[in-house]
């Protein structure tokens, strides 16, 4: 109790009450502590049922304890999720948010959204229900290609599985961007600045309900879905948020965006938890647990992060303060001193006076820093509520006003809302202002049925702990910066590109590459010489971002050079693989690069659900506009350790990275032959140079990276001058990849 006054004072002067409020808090709780062994316990009963279910029972069912019903998968509890015990020694009533009620609960069998219109297509089979484990099939009329999954089926969480079916023709110069199952589309025409929107009906839409074709040949915003009030979200994208916010506390460049050279900057994660009464005992306890297990997984960066931890009650109760700089451990202990008793009179759930307190926490934290010149810190906010607010101040109207301090920092805030039980989807929604969510490609907002989700969700991350090393892709540190020319520009951090390896070749030059696979490298084919080209004078470095330091040294086993490729004449078929002698061990320093044309590069895309040709076609499409045959904004980026002061011939010791863009073909003026396996691409005022070659040109879709060009040539000989470089194309080259890589996925 006297951790809950010393909080609750905290709240009381941080808002300006005078001390009479205390003092009557304080005589209006210790009573009830004194008389606490004199009353009666009350105790609810055991004999309630749910028809087709089972019942977790509390160990000891008194008041605010939590009973939970369980279903069989594909089924979910109605009207409520659990029922907590009240002061009167019964349950609380079966009635949820949405003013349904039931005299007897029952498990109720989850049901997925039909196709309103399949546009350009067909469907079948054509239902009015569709029930778990049901399919449907997609095809498109002549002309036609189908995009995302030619069939879906119907999940126990009530959502379809696979990416959004729809039918594209080359025509369109944003693909065909589908009807979300259950919903309804506006505007016909993908042309540039074309808009389009989505309605939902009676149903809850979520992502962004209007989308414009924007230059780059992709849509503005994030791909809407239509959801049914009792549909919830999977716990593994809950487990892989989790996993990025983790990685990004612990591997991000905390010297990033510093004005003070060597300024360290910090990351404040803030957590709002609901403690009204209607959450109860069982419930609140795998809150601050999921809590708990969060700070610990961070529990060896001290100093740098910061925990502001806040309950959500009839008012709001700071348990730790930011100001206060405890170390995780210290956290922790704080946390474990909270007890759900101390909250069972929170009749309310007055969330928007809770976030007002991060606010002023943040508010007070931006103006500090801003006006000493130091880096701002990332701001995290993790909201878990299982119902709508009351109470005055609306938490989505001080949201809004939290994400208008960082309107021109969107990447140093993050706001994530997980609502639990019976929420209001649309309230959910509505607190992660679109501004935090616009430019990320991962989720904010999840619904689960009930608490346990949460402890399922951080069983999964540990399990699948830092989203898989093999997997393909992934930065070790997923902040984005901006970036500026390789020569003279600006030099890349540890796990920016972990796919990036340096070739040591005879006569002391070296080439680029990049990891595809545990054991392959690709690099570009004129950096070895034939009739040298012996693999065992070849050595290549991984995981650092400093010829001088090297993390893995890997040795070859075998070159391949594609068998068409020749020079000096041409620069056709630039592109070359080295065998591995052992496998690479991927960590944080050390992962693949996605490729076009594979089976994980068709999840990311959502691509051609045709033939591998088809879909190998309508990537290249997309990622390089089929080599810059269509004008469209394609922006990637290139490394490497070459030359790097203009007109200079001296190559660097650090890599460096560079952002350039796709030309239009008929622009490039290319020295050799230009074929459909090249395309051009160059900065405001970058290129790539001597010493670069063989590197990867990478582009971002989804929150992975993709390779879709090798370092190949230039326009002339010295940097920085008429610059332009040129790409092997990869996924024009991704056939003979094909043939020689057998450990990737490929359909």
């Amino acid at each position: 109790m006297a951790g809950q006054l010393s909080t609750s004072f905290y709240w009381a002067r941080l808002n300006g009450l005078a001390m009479e409020f205390m003092l009557l808090l304080t005589v209006g709780i210790l009573p009830a502590v004194i008389c606490d062994n004199m009353i009666e316990v009350r105790r609810c009963s055991t004999d309630e049922v749910i028809e087709g279910g089972s019942i977790e029972w509390p160990e000891n069912p008194v008041e605010g304890s939590v009973m939970t019903y369980i279903c069989p998968v594909g089924f979910r509890p109605y009207p409520v999720s659990w029922r907590y015990c009240t002061k009167f020694g019964s349950w609380s009533v079966l009635r949820n948010i949405y003013r349904e009620t039931a005299h007897e609960a029952k498990c109720k069998e989850m049901r997925c959204l039909r196709p309103e219109r399949f546009e350009f297509g067909r469907f079948d089979p054509v239902k009015t229900v569709y029930k778990v484990n049901d399919s449907i099939t997609f095809q498109c009329y002549d002309g036609y290609l189908l995009i995302g999954s030619a069939t879906s089926t119907c999940l126990p969480n009530g959502q379809w599985s696979g990416n959004l079916p729809r039918c594209n023709t080359e025509g369109m110069f944003c693909s065909n961007p589908g009807i979300p199952f259950g919903g309804r589309k506006e505007g016909t025409n993908y042309g540039i600045l074309s808009t389009v929107r989505y309605k939902c009906g009676t149903h809850i839409l979520r992502g962004s309900p209007q989308r414009t074709c924007l230059e780059t040949g992709q849509w503005s915003g994030i791909q809407p879905r239509c959801e049914s009030k009792d549909a919830f979200d999977n716990v593994e994208d809950l487990a892989e948020v989790l996993d990025i916010l983790q990685s990004t506390i612990r591997n991000r460049d905390l010297n990033s965006g510093a004005q003070i050279p060597g300024q360290k900057r910090k990351v404040d994660v803030f957590f709002v938890i609901d403690a009204s009464r209607t959450v109860g005992n069982e419930n609140f306890v795998r809150s601050f647990k999921f809590v708990k297990n969060f700070v610990n997984g961070v529990s060896d960066i001290n100093e740098l992060v910061r925990f502001e931890v806040i309950t959500s009650g009839s008012y709001p109760v700071v348990i730790t303060n930011i100001q206060e700089n405890l170390t995780p451990k210290a956290v922790m202990e704080r946390i474990s001193q909270v007890e759900y008793r101390d909250y069972y009179n929170n009749s309310g759930r007055n969330t928007g006076s809770a976030m007002q307190v991060v606010y002023s926490s943040i508010n007070r934290t931006f103006n500090l820093h801003a006006g000493n010149s130091q880096a701002i810190p990332k701001q995290v906010i993790i909201i878990i509520t299982a119902g709508r607010y009351n109470g005055a101040s609306a938490p989505y109207i001080v949201t809004k006003k939290i994400s208008n301090l960082f309107s021109h920092l969107p990447d140093h805030l993050d706001i994530f809302a997980i609502g639990i039980g019976e929420v209001l989807k649309d309230y959910l929604e509505h607190l992660v202002p679109m501004m935090v969510t616009a430019r990320k490609y991962y989720q904010h907002v999840f619904y689960l049925p009930t608490y346990h989700y949460l402890e399922k969700a951080q069983e999964m991350q540990r399990k699948y702990g830092n989203r898989g090393l093999s997997d393909c892709g992934i930065r070790g540190n997923v902040i984005q910066r901006p970036v500026s020319r390789i020569f003279g520009g600006m030099k890349s951090k540890e796990y920016d590109w972990p796919w990036h390896v340096l070739i040591n070749l005879p006569n002391k030059k070296f080439c680029g590459g990049s990891i595809i696979s545990k054991r392959w490298i690709l690099s570009a084919a004129h950096c070895f010489n034939i009739t040298q080209g012996m693999a065992d004078d070849l050595t290549i470095q991984a995981g650092s971002v400093s010829r001088k330091k090297i993390l893995q040294e890997i040795l070859v086993e075998e070159v391949i050079i594609h068998e068409n490729f020749s020079s000096p004449s041409e620069m056709n078929n630039d592109i070359a693989l080295l065998k591995t002698k052992d496998p690479i061990i991927f960590d944080s320093h050390v992962r693949p690069v996605c490729l076009p044309c594979t089976k994980k590069t068709a999840e990311i895309l959502s691509s051609a659900a045709g033939s591998w040709d088809e879909a190998c076609h309508y990537e290249d499409g997309l990622l390089t506009s089929h080599s810059g045959t269509i004008q469209k904004i394609i922006s990637g980026y290139i490394t490497g350790w070459g030359y790097y002061k203009k007109h200079g011939r001296i190559s660097s010791f650090d890599l460096n990275h560079a952002q350039v863009d796709i030309q239009h073909f008929r622009s490039c003026d290319s020295p050799y032959p230009f074929t459909e396996n090249m395309f051009c691409a160059k900065g405001a005022a970058a290129d790539s140079c001597t010493g670069d070659s063989g590197g990867p040109f990478v582009t971002e879709r989804n929150q992975r990276w993709i390779q879709v060009g090798i370092i190949s040539f230039g326009r002339t000989d010295v940097c920085g001058l008429n610059f332009m470089g040129f790409y092997s194309n990869v996924p024009k080259l991704m056939n003979w990849i094909k043939e020689k890589v057998t450990d990737l996925e490929y359909e």
